[in-house]
């Protein structure tokens, strides 16, 4: 049994952060529900995957405590089409009323006990970090985390945390994003390998300056405000990606971002969609793009750059390249280059102080190339 009032802006925000953790599909019927426990004067509600959690906390007047599983997907959808003001949510187990100025609706629930069990944070202890430049190293790295990879520890990012500063590291074997933040250390040490679903969750932690970052066992936790995320760490180890960047790559091109994104993008149009290849012909004034494919035609076009070598071809997956300057920052970027086989270090040129930011990125081969 539950009763409890609660605004229609706290438990729209709530829901809506939880929801994040449910899974698209799955065979388990408890996972699509969201938990709804009341706590003091507060609502907590839980939602999880088994391999991420999210746990967190609204305002609400408690009548009857008590705690019920709902429906996640269908509960959030209902609250969203709600006029507003205070929603009024009471019931058994079973059956659970959801009322709000003139709507109605009921809900069939199910008890705590059938509801996935939640870790607790109570004994983790917490390291304090900003959260902007967290969420700025999570934005500059995470694109290159891998997808259904066969190598566990790349469906992942590595975080490494200590008196050095923070180290967030991803790459999926044909690209790779490492970010070192000098200013963000801890007496504390830490190394995980975080999945994705867990690092763009916490763009969704709250508007507080601060997020705390734990681990105990398999877990890592990330709290911020009301909210905390919590996360199976994937087991290692994580590949030895500063053997393969390059540490000699003479040859520099320095190009605008924006005009080589566009440039990009319009490659793309008639480029193989299988390889998504196009074709860099630099000089020392310029950077010349082209793209073909059988089907669709030819595009070239020529963007102002400087390359202080002797002419070189080289060709780039368009679409990998074009990730990784979307998620730079710098009006200019400079790619170092060795060959056409090697791989190219593309970093910003201009970084704020504290900030070790580069991407790794392996050409693709030239067709008349043996």
């Amino acid at each position: 049994m539950v009763k409890l009032l609660v605004s229609y802006g706290d438990l729209l925000k709530g829901l809506s952060i939880v929801a994040n953790a449910l899974p698209p599909k799955t065979s388990l019927p408890s996972l699509t529900n969201i938990l709804l426990e009341t706590d003091s004067d507060k609502l907590r509600l839980s939602a999880t995957d088994l391999d991420t959690s999210v746990i967190t906390s609204v305002p609400a007047t408690i009548s009857t405590k008590g705690s019920v599983a709902l429906p996640g997907k269908k509960l959030l959808e209902i609250v969203k089409e709600l006029p507003g003001g205070d929603i009024h949510i009471g019931g058994s187990g079973s059956r659970v009323t959801i009322t709000c100025g003139n709507s109605n609706f009921v809900l069939s629930g199910s008890s705590r006990e059938t509801f996935p069990s939640i870790p607790s944070s109570s004994e983790i202890a917490f390291v304090e970090l900003p959260l902007k430049d967290v969420s700025e190293a999570v934005r500059k790295t995470a694109f290159a985390v891998a997808t259904d990879d066969y190598r566990p520890a790349l469906n992942g990012a590595l975080w490494k945390m200590g008196s050095p500063g923070l180290e967030m590291v991803a790459t999926d074997g044909h690209r790779m994003a490492r970010m070192k933040l000098s200013s963000v250390s801890s007496d504390k040490s830490l190394e995980a390998i975080v999945a994705p679903k867990a690092l763009n969750l916490l763009g969704r932690l709250g508007e507080d300056e601060s997020i705390f970052l734990g681990s105990q066992g398999t877990q890592i936790c990330f709290k911020s405000g009301e909210t905390a995320v919590f996360s199976r760490i994937i087991e290692g180890p994580y590949p030895p990606y500063e053997k393969v960047i390059p540490t000699e790559n003479p040859c520099i091109l320095t190009v605008n971002r924006m005009d080589l994104i566009a440039g990009l993008r319009r490659m793309r149009i008639v480029a193989n969609p299988a390889t998504h290849q196009v074709r860099f012909t630099l000089e020392s004034d310029k950077v010349i793009l082209q793209a073909e494919n059988t089907d669709a035609g030819e595009a070239r076009e020529e963007l102002r750059a400087h390359f202080d070598s002797d002419p070189l071809q080289i060709a780039f997956n368009g679409d990998f390249l074009m990730e990784i300057l979307k998620n730079m920052d710098s009006e200019s970027v400079t790619l170092r280059i060795r060959d056409s086989t090697t791989a190219v270090v593309i970093e910003e040129v201009e970084q704020e102080a504290g900030v070790d930011y580069l991407a790794l990125l392996m050409p693709v081969r030239l067709p008349n190339t043996v």
